[in-house]
């Protein structure tokens, strides 16, 4: 057993599914889930290993650069296990939800026959080369290896947005490839900077304080889509595929996090009571932006800014529960943010495509199961239990009221902490304005796609658990601090 089924089983079976998708269209859709299955199978079987302090490292091939050997290897270890196994989670199921969604958003589109299977060719090459690349990037041994996969995120999710997206998607993709190929460029340049002073391309390498640093906290604060740089989110996460939404906005950019954290720290270290104040203003403003909105994809958008304030502020603390707690939050942000993306899409597919939540009302006497879904995930990420969302903020909390500093930060702490009645605030008017009420006239509501349901309900599963067993996700963390 080794870890390359995690990423190379996708991208292996990205051309065979393209293949399969030109001859059978829909029914090709669970290959893909099987490639993504398989790469959470292995994060599985691995884990009492890396809980226990281990690191497994695959050894791929090794070679000379700039006169440096260098090996490429897929590595994981507690830290980056926590990231694997969200990805890989969410990623199957995303996967198997694509394969009713697609099927509505291509008939939208007037997609149909021989250039249906095409669309559904091209949608499942992408879809596997934008998974194999995010859980490339936290299985990379070295920066090399890393860039190349942060690399296949941009251009897969920007053919994708570009292919099936909603609204002006020409012109949203485009400016997401731009914004984001800004952080790819700034991510390069970082890295040859370390390079030049530090002689190494070894993710390990990052723990003493280089030249480099700044350039890779902003560009992977524009990943993250902090405020000030996250102009580029709600329309991209808006109007992409709602599949590709329910990646991108709780697991693409969390991935920012997981960057900041593993090559980062001497640089937040000095600068943490700035990066604590922009974690306070970022979760604010995605918050109080999201009460305003009636489009429910890009409140869920907004939502996500603001989620990545509470990631930021987990970072700036600059402590081991407040790393801890960044590490559950992405864990149980990509699990609840992806239930409400998806129940948004399973909402728009019943509904002839409408996403305005003034135009709904009434809906949970007429779709129970979208209700459910949508009051779980908000409450969720509210940190109400039992999900696991209550036990990522109580971390992230805790650490940054533990970490070192005056009045002014513990105010700033203890504002971020109130803060969280704004995702209780807009969950619930969204809840009340979609759900309660009676039901429009002349709404019509379609059954809802059970296989739509299935995906939705194994990521809700998996966040209430994740509540009742907090020590899956601390252990690995422990063992990776020892």
């Amino acid at each position: 057993m080794s870890l390359l089924p995690v990423v190379f089983a996708p991208l292996l079976m990205a051309p065979l599914a393209y293949v399969a998708g030109r001859l059978y269209g829909r029914r090709a859709g669970y290959l893909p889930t099987l490639a993504t299955l398989a790469g959470l199978a292995v994060v599985i079987l691995y884990y009492p290993q890396v809980a226990s302090g281990g690191t497994v490292v695959t050894p791929l091939i090794w070679t000379h650069v700039a006169g440096t050997e260098v090996a490429f290897s897929l590595r994981m270890d507690g830290f980056s296990l926590v990231f694997a196994l969200s990805i890989a989670a969410v990623g199957s199921a995303v996967s198997l939800y694509s394969i009713p969604y697609m099927g509505h958003r291509f008939e939208e589109m007037g997609i149909e026959g021989r250039e249906g299977n095409r669309a559904y060719a091209e949608y499942y090459l992408l879809y596997l080369l934008f998974y194999a690349g995010m859980i490339g990037t936290v299985l990379s041994s070295n920066v090399i290896q890393f860039y190349i996969f942060y690399e296949i995120i941009l251009l897969s999710t920007w053919l994708l947005i570009h292919a099936f997206g909603y609204g002006k998607r020409e012109r949203i993709a485009l400016t997401y490839f731009v914004w984001t190929q800004v952080s790819g460029l700034l991510v390069l340049i970082g890295f040859v900077v370390h390079y030049m002073s530090a002689g190494s391309v070894d993710v390990l390498s990052y723990g003493a304080y280089t030249a480099a640093m700044p350039f890779l906290l902003l560009g992977f604060a524009i990943k993250m889509s902090v405020f000030g740089l996250h102009l580029w989110l709600p329309p991209a996460h808006g109007e992409a595929p709602t599949p590709i939404s329910a990646l991108l906005s709780p697991v693409t950019i969390g991935i920012g996090a997981y960057a900041i954290i593993r090559f980062v720290q001497p640089l937040v270290q000095q600068l943490s009571p700035w990066i604590l104040a922009w974690a306070m203003v970022t979760i604010l403003y995605g918050g109080l932006v999201a009460l305003s909105e009636d489009d429910i994809k890009r409140l869920l958008a907004y939502s996500s800014i603001s989620h990545m304030g509470y990631m930021l502020l987990g970072i700036a603390s600059v402590t081991w529960i407040g790393f801890a707690g960044v590490s559950y939050h992405y864990l149980s942000h990509a699990f609840l943010k992806a239930v409400l993306f998806m129940t948004a899409g399973l909402l728009m597919m019943q509904m002839k495509g409408n996403r305005r939540i003034s135009l709904m009302g009434g809906l949970a006497a007429r779709t129970p199961w979208a209700a459910v879904f949508m009051v779980s995930g908000f409450l969720g990420l509210a940190g109400f239990p039992p999900f696991a969302g209550f036990n990522s903020k109580l971390l992230i909390f805790a650490g940054a009221f533990q970490s070192p500093g005056d009045y002014i930060r513990l105010a700033m702490v203890a504002g971020a902490v109130l803060a969280s009645f704004l995702t209780l605030g807009y969950g619930a008017l969204t809840f009340k304005r979609a759900m309660l009420g009676e039901a429009r006239e002349g709404l019509e509501v379609k059954e809802p796609d059970m296989l739509m349901v299935a995906s939705i309900a194994f990521l809700l599963i998996l966040a209430v658990a994740f509540f009742f067993v907090p020590w899956l996700v601390i252990q690995p963390l422990l063992g990776a601090s020892a």
